[in-house]
């Protein structure tokens, strides 16, 4: 495979480390809650772990291809692993041996047009995004399809609200009176709520901002929380739309306006916040999405102006990872370690790890942490 920038706005990075306390506690739902960024990283305050790899660097069925929708890996109840491959999802056991292929391209029953698994319910059923189709697939025992719920429009970032009853989704299609807004709760059958979710930023109104994907997820509270892609501002909101805190990083994770121009020394390839994760112990795992310090050496040179234009098409020869464990509790930064290669907070205490075989395959290995603090 030839790592895609579509999977680094969406798959992402790691980075884990400890940082000393250097600011006054703040609750991550009061105000003026700040993140001091600059606090040095720790190399040993997470552990990894292997517990499996998921793919194959051989061809054959266990065969993993990026297109930009392999960040989409759920573990059901059984503890196999389905990971999405487009049209289809994959399925490995807990030890990494394929099992089968679910789903196919088509419009009927059990057919995909971008199968995204999301979400396992209480009963061990697997919801299924299909954007193409805009609709959910909950599929049951025996890979038989038990309920097909319906998107008022396709839909960027998700989350399950309520063990996937209803879902908190990202869209620019609201019902009449609320078009425009961003955050929406979703039942299948109609958009019960919408919310503006989050304060202008960089003088533009956050509708503006709809260009880019957030990052959502909800907290054992309930609450949702909304990040922004290339800034490291995560807020709270509730379910009723009612903003309940939020904190900022300092410094920005990106310096000056994102511009469309040419990049260079000046105009930046952007860092990117990857997915936020919160887990049982109040913790909240950001994985990031940060640029080499050597990355300009991955621009080609435009063969008759001599510029540099273009970017190498190994995203890992751009990127590595980061990932930032954050105390919501307190509002601390408890551990922000660099990664070569890029992290997926997967659940809790869990991370799928990204890597590229040499026949250009993709795998994912599952790595389990400890916090050393």
């Amino acid at each position: 495979m030839k790592g895609r920038l579509t999977l680094a706005t969406a798959f992402l990075a790691a980075l884990s480390g400890c940082a000393e306390e250097v600011r006054e506690s703040a609750s991550f739902y009061g105000d003026g809650c700040i993140l001091d960024m600059e606090a040095a990283l720790c190399d040993d305050c997470i552990e990894f772990a292997h517990v499996t790899r998921l793919g194959s660097d051989e061809l054959g069925p266990g065969f993993l291809v990026d297109d930009g929708s392999m960040e989409h890996v759920v573990r059901d109840s059984l503890g196999n692993y389905w990971v999405s491959q487009g049209e289809q999802i994959k399925v490995f056991d807990a030890d990494g041996e394929f099992l089968r292929t679910v789903g196919r391209g088509g419009e009927g029953p059990m057919e995909f047009g971008r199968a995204a698994p999301m979400h396992v319910d209480r009963l061990g059923r697997v919801h299924v995004f299909d954007n193409q189709r805009r609709r959910i697939s909950v599929i049951g025992e025996g890979l038989t399809l038990v309920e097909e719920k319906h998107l008022p429009a396709p839909v960027s970032a998700r989350a399950p609200l309520d063990d996937g009853q209803r879902y908190v989704v990202q869209n620019s299609v609201g019902a009449a009176g609320r078009e425009g807004m961003l955050i929406h709760i979703v039942d299948g059958a109609g958009d019960l709520k919408s919310f503006e979710a989050g304060e202008e930023a960089d003088g533009e109104p956050w509708a503006e901002q709809m260009r880019t994907e957030l990052r959502l997820a909800v907290g054992t509270d309930g609450s949702v929380l909304v990040g922004r892609q290339f800034e490291y501002v995560i807020e709270a909101w509730s379910q009723e739309g009612v903003r309940l805190g939020g904190l900022r990083g300092e410094p920005l994770l990106n310096t000056g306006p994102l511009r469309l121009e040419a990049l260079s020394p000046d105009n930046p390839i952007p860092n990117m916040v990857g997915q936020i994760r919160p887990d049982s112990d109040g913790l909240l795992w950001v994985s990031l999405v940060v640029r080499r310090p050597d990355w300009l050496k991955t621009l080609i040179p435009d063969p008759t102006s001599g510029e540099p234009v273009e970017l190498a098409e190994n995203i890992t020869r751009i990127f590595q990872g980061r990932l930032d464990v954050i105390d919501l509790a307190t509002c601390t930064l408890v551990a922000s370690q660099l990664h070569d290669q890029m992290l997926l907070p997967f659940d809790d205490r869990t991370v799928l790890e990204y890597q590229l075989t040499e026949l250009g395959s993709s795998t994912l290995d599952v790595l389990r942490v400890r916090l050393n603090r």
